[in-house]
């Protein structure tokens, strides 16, 4: 009887040290997506990545799984409840419309949420201040100053007077971009023309129709457009109007240019904010976080397409040049 006690205390050490069965410092990680296009991929692979950085491997000690919302409030608010069910160590939500479906349920303490690439958290109501998160959610934002971005078309080009953006009415991340982008265009002597969807169908009547008064299309943090950004770029090109991001990631797709966060590095911020709040640092007390840098990206075939031609120093410049436009 004493031997097989022995047997059992070694297989419960060896399982301890990672031998032979899971460690008994496995963690759940649950990721919900807004939505699904390169730049939140990124940054979900960010954070994961962070996560498994501090020691977490997958089929050992770390359990994930990653569910997108397709851009609907409904299926968010769906994976929200089946998540806090499945009481994970840590929720990591993926962009604005799925942290929004976790508040509740976070400042009753059901669960922990770290949310990634969400434009204004305090508009989104996921936080009661920046400093103080008030609940168990914080995070990292996305945002960016957008008067550099205005001021980098100039560069690219200098008579342009009409500055077209195409976001959803019902996202509140596209709607807080449109609103702060107003207030920039006014002091840069800029006109902003507002072209709103409510779904990525719209997108290519909504892009023609806003291309035909613009001299350029801008394109925010929104995740519809984001999702349908192709059909920007196509629509627009058709007209030959030039279109630019906040989202590096959409360069290759057919911007001529962005200024932004890298949207993996966001995640990785905030990956690194979830392995602290698995530490047991409260994340009530944990400030929202902002990106440490941007980079511009230039895509030299969408400038020629557009008639824009790229002066070296903005080449100099660039941490990124692409050559073509991605299939």
């Amino acid at each position: 009887m004493r031997k097989i006690l022995y047997i059992s205390i070694f297989i419960c050490a060896l399982a301890q040290i990672g031998y032979g069965c899971e460690s008994s410092a496995s963690i759940k990680v649950l990721v919900s997506q807004s939505a699904t296009h390169p730049a939140l991929d990124a940054t979900t692979k960010g954070a994961l990545d962070a996560i498994k950085a501090a020691g977490y491997t997958e089929g050992k000690n770390l359990t994930t799984r990653i569910e997108s919302a397709q851009g609907n409030a409904a299926i968010a608010a769906q994976i929200a409840s089946k998540f806090v069910t499945q009481k994970p160590d840590i929720i990591i939500a993926t962009a604005t419309l799925s942290a929004q479906s976790f508040v509740r349920y976070a400042k009753i303490g059901d669960v922990k949420v770290v949310f990634c690439t969400v434009t204004d958290p305090l508009a989104a109501s996921l936080v009661d201040t920046l400093e103080k998160p008030g609940a168990a959610m914080s995070g990292v934002s996305n945002f960016v100053d957008l008067e550099p971005q205005m001021l980098l078309i100039k560069q690219f080009q200098p008579n342009a007077s009409k500055i077209g953006i195409l976001y959803n009415a019902g996202e509140i991340n596209g709607v807080a971009i449109a609103d702060k982008l107003d207030n920039v265009c006014q002091k840069l002597g800029l006109t902003l023309i507002r072209q709103t969807i409510t779904k990525t169908a719209d997108i290519p009547q909504a892009t023609a129709r806003l291309a035909q008064q613009v001299d350029a299309i801008y394109i925010g943090n929104d995740n519809t457009a984001l999702s349908g950004f192709q059909s920007i770029v196509a629509a627009a090109t058709t007209v030959g109007k030039p279109v630019y991001c906040s989202d590096t990631d959409q360069v290759e797709q057919g911007a001529v240019a962005a200024v932004g966060p890298n949207q993996y590095q966001v995640g990785y911020q905030a990956g690194e904010m979830a392995v602290r709040a698995l530490n047991g640092a409260p994340l009530v007390d944990m400030a929202v976080q902002f990106p440490s840098q941007t980079e511009l990206y230039i895509n030299l075939e969408a400038a020629k397409k557009a008639n824009i031609t790229v002066g070296d120093d903005l080449k100099a410049k660039a941490v990124k040049l692409i050559e073509s436009i991605k299939a």
